[in-house]
């Protein structure tokens, strides 16, 4: 494989330095530049780092200059926030700035990062969601929301730059030792979990390595068009709790979409989630992952419930 340039768009957020500290070892890769709204935690030899707003019109002027031949975008809010304009803001605009600068810079490789969100979370889904089925994402979850327009975003660039090759990949929940988000928080972040008594839906989870080797082997092998990230595995959240040892308080769904809408309103530090978010422990949303696996060759080095299990220990709740 030929020497190439990278562009990062949230080189210093949770995947983007992860991923920034394997293009480091990768002989492909000549060099790597990236943008953030804060400096990474590691310094690297490849890499160059500028302070910027991924709504920056200096986002497509420094792009422009260095001419990439991939452009990664990764810059995304994912904890929900009450400022739900200014998360779509990044989020979406963010996106149309980012796309922009990769087609200006004449990136002939484009990865944009979505999420298994993106499918919403509905009764009425198939037993496992394949990269054909149509998005449908929750309009009152914001970061589903989001990822829903940033689809729609996707497709427009392919419509308008067909000689990109244009990749998104959809994620089920990502984990891993060095995860800190509202997502590990669910298990880990309080000494009782709450969950819904009449529901229990399969859930998967990747490790963040898994999410790294595979953005690796989609640019290696050029892969074109929507990907799901997701091992073949899942667990139900009875399941993790039960791994977990916490105690577990089941509520009724509309009294937990009660309280945690309160809580969410009140911006209690217990668990700051809209209540909409409960749908995506409601209803099955599980990610059928063998396009990556089939066509591209990809094997996950961790399951969903050695996924959760790693989690667990990182976090000191499983020895």
């Amino acid at each position: 494989m030929e020497k190439k340039k990278v562009f990062i768009t949230g080189m210093s957020g949770y995947i983007g330095g992860r991923l920034c500290r394997e293009l480091e070892h990768t002989p492909w890769c000549e060099r790597f530049y990236g943008m953030d709204v804060k400096p990474p935690l590691a310094k690297y030899d490849k890499g160059e780092f500028r302070k910027l707003d991924i709504n920056s019109p200096e986002l497509i002027k420094w792009a422009t200059e260095i001419k990439p031949d991939i452009f990664i975008h990764l810059a995304f809010i994912v904890d929900p926030i009450p400022e739900e304009e200014f998360m779509r803001h990044v989020n979406v605009d963010g996106t149309r700035n980012a796309l922009a600068a990769a087609a200006e810079s004449g990136a002939r490789q484009v990865l944009v990062a979505s999420s298994g969100t993106a499918y919403g979370a509905w009764p009425d889904n198939p037993p496992a969601l394949r990269e054909t089925d149509p998005i449908r994402s929750n309009p009152k979850f914001r970061y589903s929301a989001d990822k829903g327009e940033v689809e729609t975003l996707c497709q427009e660039f392919m419509k308008a730059h067909p000689e990109a090759v244009l990749s998104i990949i959809r994620p089920c929940v990502v984990y891993g030792p060095l995860v800190n988000n509202y997502l590990s928080d669910l298990i880990t972040g309080l000494p009782l979990v709450v969950a819904l008594r009449e529901y229990d839906p399969a859930l998967q989870f990747i490790h963040e390595d898994d999410v790294v080797g595979a953005i690796l082997m989609i640019l290696e092998k050029e892969g074109r068009g929507a990907y799901n990230f997701a091992p073949p595995d899942t667990m139900t959240m009875r399941e993790v709790i039960a791994l977990s040892g916490k105690r577990v308080l089941y509520l009724p769904d509309q009294i937990a979409r009660s309280l945690i809408g309160l809580s969410w309103f009140l911006q209690l530090p217990i668990l700051l989630v809209p209540p909409a978010f409960l749908d995506f422990i409601r209803y099955s949303w599980v990610l059928d992952s063998r396009r990556l696996r089939e066509e591209l060759g990809y094997t996950f080095r961790y399951s969903t419930r050695e996924t959760v299990e790693i989690l667990l220990r990182a976090k000191r709740v499983l020895v």
